[in-house]
């Protein structure tokens, strides 16, 4: 059942998001008197095909996306002249034809935010958990934890994300910040600030949730081997109750060696699971664990772990640095995040299995005309918030590897979304891509609409077209380009997928 979710979540999200990209461009053709030879829905070739006019409408047995092919719009072919071909009509026509496309894609996010948002849904509290050190804009400002976050800057605030929002747009300027705390109302001034390795502005804050769940199971440890599964709630260890990931850590690491009973709770069911944590070393600065020896391996690989400004390549590397330097104070650096002090050797009870708060949720539902308002607003963001993180990706600001997504991992989130949260936040994760079509559609790239727009725009103000030489080596190189990097991007994606890492760790 898991399995089957997955493949049609990722066929129905990829596919219609691209189908509704091509529709536009055959309406967008139809509306300016550009005709279609062919549209597709699916790639290769048409096992159900039906001729309507002059365009054959097709169905192919490869179910993503489609395509829509117009009449004479292969530059390099010969053309009768006549109006309806696409070269043969007018700069501006072709520029409709081709711009609808990526229009259809945000008509198709505001419609789908829309629907959601007059239906009622759920997102991630805006009751907030603060991180509690001075490197914590919120927690400095006094905010605490429990604190339910109404407004910020005047504008209300509805759930977590939209906390985000308001904190990621701020330019690092100071937010007047109004809580709620036992029925009180209370207002901060909270200034944000970027991570010493730079990124996103952040105030240091979690969205509140008090029960503990399984987010990650490490392959082949204890916790794997004895059943654990993702998103299973822990009540308790041997007795004792859990009430945070911390909690449970703390437990786990004092008892390798030792039989244990984790109580859980399981699609609604309790269970108890027998398991026996193992003896794990890493390293600690000052007292304090870096990691678990999993995650310090992966890091290594990625070669983004450096101490005292040398690059670590291997994990026995690191442990025999920690023992030949232990007590003395070094500065290591985690993804660019820098800690100094005594380093040691850290020994502890390890099951394999990465704890998290799962955050309390919230109904969110709008009258028709709040939702309409609430349907440009949240696409309006989402552009902003794509558009920085390109630009951010590009100054080197963001991490490529980690935040570029291609059809392999966007088809895994989909199913992760699908599986575990529910058709309405489906809904919403299928409007944001198809926002995100738009955007990479409408980038000045060889080869996507975005440089075809340009071509046009030139060719109407020049008055004639440019060479079809000069075009051909631009679309021709843009062609070429874009399948290194897709090639890339999908190889980056199977590298990034859970079991890939988990095999070379």
């Amino acid at each position: 059942m898991m399995t089957l979710t997955y493949i049609l979540a990722a066929v129905v999200l990829l596919g219609l998001c691209i189908f509704i990209h091509e529709l536009g461009h055959l309406l967008g053709g139809k509306m300016v008197g550009i005709k279609a030879r062919v549209f597709s829905m699916g790639y290769g070739k048409g096992f159900i095909k039906k001729k309507i006019g002059d365009t054959t409408y097709q169905i192919t047995l490869i179910p993503f996306g489609g395509y829509c092919q117009f009449y004479g719009d292969n530059p390099l072919e010969q053309r009768e002249g006549k109006s309806y071909e696409f070269f043969s009509a007018a700069p501006w026509r072709r520029i409709v034809a081709v711009i609808m496309g990526p229009v259809f894609n945000l008509l198709f996010g505001v419609i789908l935010f829309f629907i959601v948002s007059v239906y009622g849904y759920s997102k991630d509290t805006n009751q907030i958990l603060v991180h509690s050190d001075t490197s914590s804009p919120a927690y400095s400002a006094g905010l605490q934890d429990g604190d339910i976050i109404t407004q910020i800057n005047g504008r209300r605030i509805f759930g977590f994300d939209d906390i985000q929002n308001n904190v990621i747009f701020s330019k690092g300027e100071t937010l007047n910040i109004k809580v709620l705390r036992d029925e009180n109302y209370y207002e901060y001034k909270v200034t944000p600030a970027k991570p010493a390795g730079g990124g996103y502005y952040l105030i240091g804050v979690l969205p509140y949730g008090n029960r503990v769940v399984v987010g990650d199971v490490i392959e082949k440890e204890p916790a794997y081997l004895a059943g654990f599964k993702f998103m299973d709630q822990l009540v308790s260890v041997s007795g004792i109750e859990i009430d945070s990931p911390e909690a449970f850590t703390s437990i786990i690491k004092d008892k390798a060696g030792q039989e244990l009973s984790v109580e859980i709770i399981r699609n609604g069911q309790n269970k108890s699971i027998d398991v026996t944590p193992r003896l794990d070393k890493t390293i600690s600065i000052d007292g304090q664990t870096i990691a678990y020896s999993g995650f310090l391996q992966k890091v290594i690989a990625d070669h983004y772990l450096e101490i005292d400004g040398k690059i670590i390549y291997s994990y026995d590397f690191l442990m025999d640095y920690a023992k030949a330097n232990e007590g003395k104070t070094v500065t290591l650096s985690l993804r660019g995040e820098k800690k100094s002090g005594a380093i040691a050797i850290h020994e502890r009870g390890f099951l394999g299995i990465g704890p998290a708060i799962a955050p309390d949720m919230v109904q969110v539902k709008f009258t028709p005309f709040e939702a309409l308002k609430q349907s440009f607003i949240e696409p309006y963001r989402f552009v902003v918030f794509n558009l920085k993180g390109l630009g951010m990706l590009f100054s080197g600001k963001l991490d490529v590897r980690e935040n570029v997504s291609g059809p392999i991992r966007i088809a895994k989130i989909a199913g992760d979304v699908a599986y575990y949260k529910g058709i309405l936040s489906f809904i919403i994760l299928m409007a944001k891509i198809s926002i995100i079509l738009m955007i990479m559609n409408l980038l000045p790239i060889p080869a996507v609409d975005g440089s075809h727009i340009i071509f046009y725009t030139i060719e109407a103000i020049r008055g004639k077209p440019l060479k079809e030489e000069i075009m051909l080596r631009i679309q021709t190189g843009g062609i070429i380009i874009l399948i290194m990097i897709g090639v890339a991007v999908i190889l980056n994606d199977i590298l990034m997928l859970p079991i890939v890492q988990k095999f070379f760790n």
